[in-house]
């Protein structure tokens, strides 16, 4: 009730505060008048252009007003373009090469503000936006131009699936558009999400938009409508592919009947003035999650009292941009004998701790303006909430305040606010990518040791499946594994080593026969033997190399017998059920992997077998080591799930490693006489996004004392 009337009485002060605001600004003292150019890139069709007009122009004129009497005042000013146009990347282009512009606010779709984001970090322009995919934010957090306004939709996956289960389902499912960047993060994180929520997934049904693609919309539809979820779980990237799923929703209902159908809910993509005009009647009575303004803020209700009518999806964040630059270019006038770069100003900002003040409005924002004039740095609030950023990178807003909204005769309707805070995440670091895994598998510790014999050699199959500049992470890893083998003492003929071999001497690196898996490491290509090009031979041929049939085709092989241990590093793509291999998807099935584990058991071509996989879904075809003896292996990720990149280069435009394998290479290198048991709990804990698997510790031995250095510790 409280917040009620704090709210009501907002909306009677806003609207009084309106009335006033329409009248001339307020007379301004003889301080220095700063010009600041923003450049505004957000959806201007379906009368969107009216509302971030009036918005921004608004706080335009509150900032003005708020520091008649600072020391300096600063005068925004917008330019305003089309996200929506068909030469994006030119207007992208066009504004990295202006010297006039202090920032751009834009991206409201995620692919878009990545092509903004690729443009201005190349002229260090900075870049606000209210885009959510996961990949921007981390992609960029090292720019530190970058701030993102929301947290990314690996938290609003975790709010739609608590919002799903505390409308009573046990079970859920997920459809999204594929190789898309929005898309991407809900596909990414749903499967370990409903694993570590312990609600049912039916599956992750993706589609392409591509005329007369197998994976169409509707294909993609049917299969999760009759997956037997309880909630779909909606993130489509489009209103085109919204309305196309709803329409196909409806015509389904009346072919199976409702109880056969499971409940929709809709990510932010659903909200949005644009929604309710392009759509009707046929939106009435959605369901979904928004990320949104604080309802203490009274934004909303204020928002509709003075512009009567509501707002529409990113408007807050919008408005606290807007206000976060106002200060910023204040800021750097008040300190302009320190020179401070707008990056530090705005970092000095959004680390004040001083006394907190009310958020958006013009008294609250006078405040601020006088206790920075003061000196003093406050703890800043505006219409989204707490505008505090990540303190290791800069780069994203740590808590978000989410809508449960539904369409309800043309309107929407708040039916509850949803709040990061008290989440089970561990670390908000870069908007939830630090939750910590939990569903640890058991490992025995009064397991039964086998009786091995003395081991004689060692040997190594290293395979990186993918090709192309912009799948570098692969082929690096793997590469790094083999400086770490070579360091423990392996002989390059005990090593097979498959890459496809495009990167060293490929004209997108700028430093030819240099490849690094982290920022200023070791030259992992430094007299790598490559043994085969992975274009050049077929999953098939894996069984001969490893079981050492040698041929003319396959010159190079294991000679391993049943005294020697053999490791196997992969490192690729992979779908349920395959581990791709180049560009076949269906590359290396789950009977494949059976195959060739049964063949090398019959064979006695080993002593023991331990086998490492860093794909997605690596979990669905790595499991059949489960049938077999003396052969242990380690996954990224479980059956359901993707595995995660881990460290982006700006300068390469690649993702330079994959989390898993990283853990790896840091755990064996800090510990290298680390047990099986302890690796297994340190790469599950540190590899974020995925749930590390481990198959065939029953057949193994007591995990807790097979060490690691049988296998890359120095012999």
């Amino acid at each position: 009730m409280k917040r009620l009337l704090n709210i009501a009485l907002t909306a009677i002060m806003m609207a009084m505060w309106a009335s006033c605001n329409n009248s001339a600004d307020s007379p301004q003292g003889n301080q220095p008048q700063v010009d600041c150019k923003v450049a505004v890139v957000l959806p201007m069709q379906d009368g969107l252009d009216g509302h971030w007009h009036q918005l921004l122009e608004m706080c335009s004129r509150n900032l003005k007003n708020a520091m008649a009497e600072s020391e300096v005042s600063v005068n925004v000013q917008f330019e305003w373009f089309d996200e929506f146009d068909d030469d994006l990347e030119g207007i992208a282009a066009t504004l990295a090469g202006r010297t006039d512009l202090k920032a751009v606010i834009g991206g409201l779709y995620s692919g878009d503000a990545k092509i903004l984001a690729d443009a201005l970090s190349k002229k260090n322009i900075p870049l606000f936006t209210m885009a959510t995919t996961e990949q921007l934010v981390r992609g960029y957090s090292s720019w530190g131009n970058l701030w993102a306004m929301t947290e990314t939709d690996i938290t609003q996956c975790e709010v739609l699936l608590s919002k799903a289960m505390q409308h009573g389902a046990q079970s859920v499912a997920l459809i999204a558009r594929d190789n898309n960047l929005y898309g991407q993060t809900f596909v990414d994180w749903f499967a370990f999400q409903t694993d570590e929520l312990g609600v049912k997934n039916t599956g992750t049904f993706v589609y392409d938009v591509a005329p007369g693609s197998a994976e169409s919309l509707e294909n993609a539809a049917l299969q999760a409508f009759l997956s037997g979820a309880d909630y779909l779980i909606c993130a489509n990237s489009e209103i085109d592919e919204m309305q196309a799923l709803l329409q196909f929703y409806n015509a389904c209902r009346a072919k199976y009947g409702d109880d056969s159908m499971p409940k929709l809910l809709f990510s932010d993509i659903a909200y949005g003035a644009d929604v309710l005009s392009t759509l009707g009647d046929l939106c009435e009575g959605i369901e979904g999650i928004c990320f949104g303004a604080d309802p203490e803020t009274g934004f909303e209700v204020s928002y509709e009292e003075i512009f009567g009518m509501q707002s529409t999806n990113g408007e807050a964040q919008a408005y606290d941009a807007c206000m976060l630059i106002g200060y910023a270019t204040m800021v750097q006038e008040l300190y302009r004998n320190e020179e401070l770069s707008f990056r530090d100003a705005m970092r000095k900002l959004v680390d004040g701790r001083d006394t907190g003040f009310g958020s958006w409005m013009m008294e609250d924002m006078t405040q601020v303006v006088h206790s920075l004039n003061q000196g003093q740095w406050p703890d800043l609030h505006g219409a989204s909430g707490s505008l505090d950023f990540d303190r290791k990178v800069y780069t994203n807003v740590q808590s978000t305040v989410y809508y449960n909204y539904m369409i309800y005769q043309g309107r929407y309707i708040i039916l509850d606010y949803n709040s990061t805070d008290g989440s089970k995440r561990s670390d908000a670091t870069l908007a939830g990518w630090n939750w910590r895994a939990s569903h640890m598998q058991k490992i025995d510790s009064d397991g039964i040791d086998v009786s091995y014999p003395d081991l004689h050699e060692r040997w190594a199959l290293l395979v990186a499946t993918s090709s192309t500049w912009t799948n570098y992470r692969h082929q690096v890893d793997v590469l790094y594994l083999y400086q770490m083998l070579r360091r423990a003492g392996y002989d390059d003929s005990h090593i097979v080593l498959i890459i496809e071999d495009d990167l060293a001497g490929n004209v997108k690196n700028p430093e030819p026969g240099v490849l690094r898996s982290r920022f200023g490491g070791e030259n992992v290509y430094t007299n790598a033997t490559v043994d085969y090009n992975t274009s050049q031979i077929t999953p098939s041929d894996l069984k001969d190399i490893l079981c050492g049939k040698s041929s003319d085709r396959l010159p190079h092989v294991l000679n391993a017998d049943s005294d020697d241990n053999v490791f196997i590093f992969w490192s690729g793509h992979g779908v349920p059920g395959y581990l791709c291999w180049g560009d076949s998807i269906e590359g290396f099935s789950t009977a494949d992997a059976e195959l060739m584990l049964s063949t090398l058991e019959n064979e006695g071509s080993f002593r023991k077998l331990l086998w490492m996989v860093e794909t997605c879904y690596s979990g669905s075809v790595a499991n059949v080591v489960e049938n077999h003896e003396h052969m242990l292996c380690f996954t990224a990720a479980n059956a359901q799930e993707t595995s995660k990149t881990d460290i982006f280069n700006m300068d390469l435009g690649v993702w330079m490693s994959n989390r898993f394998t990283s853990s790896l290479q840091d755990c064996v290198e800090s510990d290298p006489g680390i047990s099986m048991s302890n690796l297994y709990y340190r790469l599950f804990q540190n590899t974020v996004g995925s749930h590390v698997c481990v198959f065939g510790q029953n057949g193994f031995g007591n995990l807790y004392h097979e060490k690691m250095a049988e296998w890359i510790g120095v012999k």
